[in-house]
């Protein structure tokens, strides 16, 4: 039998059928043509975060049995970008080593805590959680939940505003995953009206897929209107998936003559992708306000990023680049050798 190196091989080789999720910066299925590439080492991974590779691997034997199996992966990613095959295969050692070559085999109470207590495996976030539980209903053909007609009608406009206290955050989730669900224009109306809570549940669930651009535009529009500080915030982190309205909010936030922190954090994490090479040195002169540890950790995130490696280092490499940056990048430096010391 052929050596098993990859998971795709061991999830094919058990007869299991399969689907992966990116979990690390937005919650979306991964293409198996480039989740192989990933594996193969052929390609960087395109959403780090942390220094790792956040997925969540749906199989199930269609043959066998209708029951489903998840596990939530953290692997490492090497300087490059590439996902680390050690750790990989240290976890496939594991679980080979439990499950046998049956990834759906029964466990023991011990085989589950062995394998529940490894470095490579997570339990995401309730936010994320709703998302990935949405799309692989949906991959499945399976119903939404049931929080999600109540949030259907309650976006749709058919009762009162300030009667959200029983809508689900599961509700808003499924409603990413099923787009169309509301028309455009009574979601883009939702957008202008609705108060704070279930705003901020629309808000966590929209950042995660593209949206129309009426939809954009009503979230930028309530950005600019908003006095609230967790409010225009919570908008900024819904206009990742709309980019000519992120970019107008981004471009907005960089003209300003100095960024908050949270903001600042906010742009590296949900809006990175409007940071070219236009912005991005625009950004990390905001950035070298707070030198230390904020601007060691964004630069180490927007680094790692393959899209934006590119423009980071032009930026850091920049020979005109303000005194303030030059004092930021020198303490940067100055952390990564004491680290490599220690």
């Amino acid at each position: 039998m052929e050596a098993i190196t990859t998971l795709s091989q061991f999830l094919t080789q058990a007869g299991t059928q399969f689907q992966v999720y990116d979990l690390s910066r937005r919650v979306r299925p991964l293409d198996p043509i480039l989740f192989a590439q990933l594996e193969a080492g052929t390609l960087p991974y395109p959403t780090p975060r942390g220094g790792y590779a956040w997925m969540g691997v749906l199989f199930w034997n269609a043959q066998a049995s209708k029951q489903h199996y998840v596990w939530f992966l953290k692997l490492p990613l090497d300087e490059r970008g590439l996902l680390n095959p050690a750790a990989r295969n240290q976890f496939l050692q594991m679980v080979m080593e439990a499950l046998g070559q049956d990834p759906a085999a029964a466990l023991s109470e011990e085989q589950e805590e062995r394998l529940a207590n490894n470095p490579f495996t997570f339990t995401p976030g309730q936010e994320k959680m709703a998302l990935f539980n949405a799309l692989v209903r949906k991959h499945l053909a399976q119903p939404a939940s049931v929080y999600f007609e109540p949030v259907q009608q309650y976006l749709s406009g058919q009762q009162d505003w300030q009667q959200w206290h029983s809508l689900g955050l599961q509700g808003f989730a499924d409603l990413m995953a099923r787009p169309g669900s509301v028309p455009v224009e009574q979601l883009a109306q939702a957008v202008d009206a609705m108060p704070f809570d279930p705003l901020s549940a629309l808000a966590t669930a929209q950042e995660h897929t593209e949206l129309d651009d009426a939809i954009g535009q009503a979230w930028f529009q309530r950005w600019q209107a908003s006095a609230d500080r967790h409010e225009s915030l919570l908008c900024l982190r819904a206009l990742a998936g709309a980019p000519r309205w992120r970019d107008q909010a981004v471009d907005a936030l960089l003209s300003q003559p100095q960024l908050d922190e949270d903001s600042l954090i906010v742009l590296a994490a949900r809006l990175w992708e409007s940071l070219d090479q236009t912005r991005m040195p625009r950004y990390l002169e905001h950035l070298a306000h707070y030198p230390g540890p904020l601007f060691n950790q964004i630069y180490s995130d927007l680094v790692a990023i393959p899209g934006q490696r590119a423009w980071v280092l032009m930026t850091l490499r920049d020979p005109a680049r303000s005194e303030s940056l030059n004092q930021a990048i020198a303490q940067l430096v100055q952390s990564v050798k004491g680290a490599r010391r220690d």
